[in-house]
């Protein structure tokens, strides 16, 4: 039996992929299996793919397929795996050499379901940003409702496979992540986190988060609605009332309008498909308890953005450079 499977979905990364595949085959964990799915990537990633096909015959898994996007290429990656534990690693990150160990030491010791680290951005310019969980210890997200308000990045965590059995990632849609985890999170009996940071994320100038492109900022209204509607199904909507609100504020009104504002002018006359939502969805979100808690800096964006003072959001991030 494999304890644990790691799913590494590979695209137009022969930049990052040595890198990446040198962290994976390279840990101190024994008992786990590479299983490498190339969706399709036109670049020369497949033999840089079978070069440590070659050299680690034992622990790599390689699956070509055509492109279908990450979600895709992740769900494939989840029905080929073995192990009774899953991690996804993205082509163009890198992890810790103890990553594994340490979280599965982490799920084993406290008998979890999940086990989160903490993780390393990494920004084009190379500087390397700490990310911090919120960590309550072993619990589950009933008991320590904040938890859903951490990064839900799919990357910085092992999971027990059984999670994956009620739902996979929604192929063919932007924000994968935050629609996905912050779902498994509500069906985790148990959920526990480490402090150390075993995670390196490259933040790309082409990735989502930087991308201005409305029609891929404005799916961040459908992966609200879906996590409100899960919620909802789930009869637990009004319990994680000011969680998911705080969702839409931090993801819509602070991220996604500030990259709208910065980005090309015609960007602006798409904000009002957004207050529309929000007005409809969430009308009374200024009053959501979690505003108090952001860091002085977010604290005046969303000031900014939410009073819709958006010339002085744009006149910040350009003196910023």
């Amino acid at each position: 039996m494999i304890d644990v499977s790691v799913i590494v979905p590979v695209y137009n990364v022969e930049k990052y992929l040595d890198k990446c595949l040198d962290s994976v085959v390279n840990q101190t964990f024994n008992n786990y299996e590479i299983i490498i799915i190339n969706d399709g990537s036109p670049d020369n990633s497949e033999a840089i793919i079978k070069k440590y096909l070659k050299k680690y015959p034992q622990k790599i898994k390689y699956y070509k397929k055509e492109n279908g996007g990450l979600s895709d290429a992740r769900n494939m990656g989840i029905l080929k795996s073995s192990g009774k534990y899953l991690m996804f690693v993205d082509s163009d990150d890198y992890i810790a050499e103890d990553m594994i160990e340490k979280l599965y030491n982490c799920i084993q010791t406290q008998n979890s379901d999940l086990a989160i680290c903490n993780f390393i951005r990494i920004n084009p310019a190379g500087k390397e940003i700490k990310n911090y969980n919120y960590n309550p210890g072993a619990t589950n997200l009933i008991d320590n409702k904040r938890i859903l308000l951490n990064q839900p990045t799919a990357c910085n965590k092992m999971y027990k496979k059984e999670l994956f059995n009620i739902m996979r990632f929604d192929v063919g849609k932007y924000y994968e992540d935050l629609r996905l985890i912050s779902k498994l999170y509500l069906l985790c009996n148990k959920i526990s986190f480490i402090d150390d940071f075993c995670y390196y994320y490259i933040e790309r100038t082409n990735s989502i988060m930087k991308d201005i492109n409305v029609e891929k900022n404005l799916e961040i209204i459908d992966a609200i609605k879906s996590i409100k509607s899960f919620y909802e199904q789930e009869n637990k909507y009004e319990a994680f009332k000011d969680e998911i609100e705080f969702l839409m504020i931090d993801n819509i009104i602070i991220s996604t309008f500030t990259r709208l504002i910065c980005g090309k002018k015609r960007c602006r006359e798409y904000l009002k498909e957004y207050w529309n939502f929000i007005k409809l969805d969430f009308p009374n979100y200024t009053n959501n308890k979690y505003i108090k808690k952001l860091d002085f800096n977010r604290k005046i964006i969303y000031y900014l953005n939410s009073h819709k003072f958006y010339f002085l959001t744009k006149l910040i991030f350009k003196l910023k450079g």
